[in-house]
């Protein structure tokens, strides 16, 4: 699930400039801008803390996804029993927002 954390409103016509989610698991935080630029960040977590531990930038959501998805592909022909991609696929499909403010 994703937790928007913050919305930026846009002054001139009140529409939505920005927005800054992160997951539930706390792995993911991504700050968004409504002309589909991003940056993602990853971390890892411990029971002592949250560390970053890489962040990228994108213009072309989709265009990553479908690079990934074809990876994931390529992956999933090469490595067989007893890999990462044996496992059964999880549905990923479902959408959910919590706002924690506005």
């Amino acid at each position: 699930m994703w937790i928007i954390k913050t919305e930026h409103i846009r002054d001139a016509d009140g529409g939505t400039a920005a927005l800054e989610l992160e997951t539930e698991d706390n792995l993911l935080d991504v700050n968004v801008r409504w002309d589909g630029c991003m940056e993602i960040f990853l971390y890892s977590l411990t029971e002592e803390n949250r560390e970053l531990q890489d962040k990228f930038h994108t213009c072309d959501l989709k265009g990553l996804i479908t690079q990934l998805q074809t990876l994931d592909g390529i992956c999933g022909t090469y490595f067989n029993e007893g890999s990462y991609w044996e496992r059964e696929e999880q549905n990923h499909d479902e959408t959910e927002f919590v706002f924690w403010n506005r």
